[in-house]
């Protein structure tokens, strides 16, 4: 089964949808849909993200998720040309919250988060990278967050590296502003599993209905209780605070990092 989020949410088709989604045996592949600029975010494909994840939560017949890029790329990272154009896009003044909105969609999601890493992820697209539970990247794919060289903040990936892993780690990453290619992050345990480059996006489907056909919601119930325990992410009732406190510490940066 296929949707788009104008199905979603309002039960209409939408000729273009910015993000796809897919069922396989259970798991909901959902796909960032703008090939032609590598999946570079702009806040409309934010709010189909929201939408799909959102549905995918409270769908009965879904036990896990799986977020990649279409074209063979995962995320390039916000897209400026979109951003600056002149006039100013309507959905400007509304950035900062569909960026937040996305990233709450995924820290609340029940089940499991497959992500799969082909080519790239950069910048914003890194922190959607970092959201997932499980990364499966590419030998020569990479993920950057080079923020800090541009002199803009990184909440949304601050709020995932501080939440998931050593301060060590975070610093390396967030610091160096460099690429980390799928051995590197294999090496510091943010990816899960490292495959040829043409098999990420299989592999991480399989990765999916593996942890769906497990028996009675186990893997839902193991990331319940590890979050609960306070292994990676805070407890769901402080998430909001979580990403609003990343927000507050940053560096001034541009809107929709903000």
């Amino acid at each position: 089964m296929t949707t788009d989020a104008a199905t979603v949410a309002t039960g209409n088709q939408m000729p273009s949808p910015l993000v796809r989604r897919t069922d396989q045996d259970g798991a909901a592949i959902i796909e960032l849909h703008r090939p032609h600029r590598k999946n570079a975010i702009i806040p409309p494909m934010l709010d189909e993200l929201t939408a799909h994840v959102t549905a995918a939560s409270g769908d009965p017949d879904v036990r896990a998720v799986v977020l990649c890029g279409a074209g063979g790329a995962f995320c390039s990272g916000l897209d400026l040309t979109e951003y600056n154009a002149d006039p100013p896009p309507a959905w400007r003044a509304t950035a900062s919250s569909s960026v937040r909105q996305a990233h709450l969609a995924l820290a609340r999601c029940p089940h499991p988060v497959v992500v799969a890493l082909e080519r790239y992820a950069i910048n914003g697209g890194a922190a959607f990278a970092l959201a997932g539970d499980l990364i499966v990247t590419g030998r020569e794919a990479w993920l950057q967050v080079a923020e800090v060289r541009i002199g803009m903040a990184a909440p949304m990936n601050l709020a995932w590296l501080t939440a998931r892993y050593p301060l060590a780690t975070v610093l390396q990453i967030a610091l160096s502003g460099n690429r980390f290619t799928g051995d590197d992050l294999l090496r510091l345990n943010i990816a899960h599993e490292v495959v040829d480059d043409d098999r990420v996006r299989t592999r991480a489907t399989e990765l999916g209905v593996e942890l769906a056909s497990y028996p009675a919601g186990a893997a839902q119930l193991l990331k319940s209780a590890t979050l609960r325990l306070g292994a990676a992410l805070p407890t769901t009732s402080n998430i909001d605070e979580w990403f609003q406190l990343a927000a507050d510490v940053a560096p001034a940066g541009t809107p929709p990092l903000r």
